[in-house]
């Protein structure tokens, strides 16, 4: 893979084929917030989630060791549906809805992990059991277990529906600050400070610094990683092979612009 001039990427795959693929066109289509009231976002927003049905996005919020906000946003037209002001009682780190869009995890500095339902905003569930922030949560495919990741240097399993602690693990370095489910399974995709991206346990290799988020397409065939050095980094699951990698761009220098 490689960038052209004219924002297109030139693509060769393993058929011996070539493909000229153009970059999507992106335009701004509303802004939640203004940086200055605190009655829309307080805080640094640190998570973002949409709903299942893509109608809805949930902001995480707070100021830091006072308060942790959720709202619920109309994506189409920028509305403010819902506000759950006292989620937590620290900065919300991350959050996740169910696969069916009926409740919504939340993980915060406050160490905890909550579940709330979207319906009325009733808190069903508050999951102790991090002894440091708890940096992101996942939530299985088939809705019955939540993952957690924290700066504890372990990540998590809690019972969905009775919000119990089903397992532990560390061998973490440094925090663990992403977390996902790999397909349809329990098995875990995490990324940690001690630059390691994870699939099922086993260490994907190559990253250049601090791991700040990781993906994976729903039948986890695919991983996705991006971090502090810049570099997005695709993986094939099924071999950990390292498909390709996308740096960061390079900025043209006025003189370069100038003689395009």
């Amino acid at each position: 893979v490689t960038s052209l001039a004219d924002d297109a990427v030139a693509a060769a795959f393993s058929d011996k084929s070539l493909a000229r693929l153009q970059a999507p066109s992106w335009a701004l289509a509303r802004t939640l917030g203004d940086g200055q009231d605190a009655s829309l976002l307080a805080g640094r927003v640190l998570a973002l989630a949409f709903h299942p049905r893509g109608h809805q996005l949930a902001t995480g919020s707070g100021v830091p060791s006072r308060n942790g906000t959720i709202k619920l946003w109309d994506v189409h037209n920028g509305a403010a549906i819902k506000a759950l002001d006292d989620a937590h009682g620290d900065t919300v780190t991350g959050l996740a809805f169910s696969p069916d869009g009926t409740r919504l995890a939340s993980s915060a500095s406050d160490r905890l992990v909550k579940v709330h339902r979207m319906e009325d905003g009733e808190l069903l569930h508050k999951l102790e059991g991090h002894t440091n922030h708890v940096l992101d949560a996942a939530w299985s495919a088939d809705g019955r277990t939540i993952a957690s990741a924290g700066a504890d240097h372990v990540t998590k399993l809690w019972d969905a529906d009775t919000g119990k602690q089903k397992k532990s693990e560390g061998g973490f370095k440094k925090e663990v600050t992403t977390i996902e489910f790999l397909g349809t399974g329990e098995s875990l995709l995490t990324g940690s400070g001690d630059r390691n991206v994870k699939a099922g346990g086993q260490n994907l290799g190559g990253n250049g610094g601090f791991v700040y988020s990781v993906d994976a397409t729903p039948d986890g065939a695919t991983i996705v990683a991006g971090g502090e050095d810049g570099v997005l980094r695709i993986w094939q699951a099924s071999d950990r092979k390292l498909m390709m990698s996308f740096p960061p761009p390079t900025r043209s220098t006025p003189s370069e612009t100038a003689a395009r």
